[in-house]
């Protein structure tokens, strides 16, 4: 076990399996062994409260659990369909697993880094992608993040998965989470150059703006727009998201 994160009678903890030599030492020589990035599952213990994963994450479970398709945050079949819509549009996976008992749920495997913290009564705001798990007193809603489109006043926006309540979350992500900063913002102004957003909470004003030429270092998020964030809360940054990346993927914020 290398990390993990106990709120609201449950518990996240990342189990890491070590990696073997892909080939084995030639003797006589000093070779350089290389190694594959270490596989991590995560470990989901509830006593009795909700635990909410990402569909096709599950792989084995012990205990009095059960599952249930569940769209996260209810709001009748008016919400549902509007939902439904918006998901097929955004891509966004409209239903989650919902487990309910006491027991323990396994992920399957991946090289990707799990991110574990905690929610106190707030809302948190998850990029594309990242959510894996959550569990306690916390329920998985959508959240419109109209970014790039807004400040270009076109399109809907986009869709993200926003957790609200009390306990425990997991998010993956390409860097390690030593790597990440966790800004404390207290009504400040935060003022980010590219998608190095992980998450950040609700009490957060986000938008997207644009900034003179010349004074961004990479101009990653395209014609002179920044990531602004203001007020009071918390932001997940990983400055170092493009040095994991291969050239190309980079992409600007919608």
């Amino acid at each position: 076990m290398s990390a993990s994160v106990e709120a609201q009678g449950v518990r996240l903890d990342v189990i890491e399996f070590g990696p073997r030599p892909t080939e084995p030492p030639l003797e006589g020589y000093v070779q350089p062994l290389t190694r594959p990035d270490r596989w991590r599952q995560l470990a989901v213990h509830t006593g009795g409260e909700t635990a909410i994963l990402e569909p096709g994450l599950l792989q084995y479970l012990r205990g009095d659990l059960e599952l249930a398709a569940t769209t996260g945050g209810g709001g009748g079949l008016g919400g549902l369909l509007r939902g439904a819509v918006t998901a097929a549009a955004t891509g966004e996976s409209l239903f989650k697993t919902a487990y309910r008992g006491s027991g323990v749920i396994y992920t399957e495997p991946t090289r990707l880094h799990l991110l574990l913290g905690e929610l106190r009564g707030e809302d948190l705001i998850v990029d594309d992608g990242a959510f894996v798990a959550c569990a306690g007193q916390v329920t998985v809603g959508r959240h419109v993040n109209r970014g790039l489109a807004a400040a270009l006043g076109s399109g809907e926006g986009r869709v993200q998965p926003k957790l609200s309540g009390s306990g425990v979350f997991a998010l993956q992500s390409p860097v390690h989470p030593d790597e990440f900063q966790i800004l404390e913002l207290q009504g400040e102004t935060l003022k980010v150059d590219g998608n190095l957003v992980l998450a950040y909470t609700g009490g957060l004003n986000f938008s997207v703006e644009k900034s003179a030429r010349g004074l961004l270092g990479s101009g990653r998020t395209g014609e002179g727009y920044v990531q602004v964030y203001r007020g009071t809360g918390r932001v997940w940054l990983a400055p170092t998201l493009p040095l994991h990346l291969s050239p190309g993927t980079f992409s600007a914020p919608t």
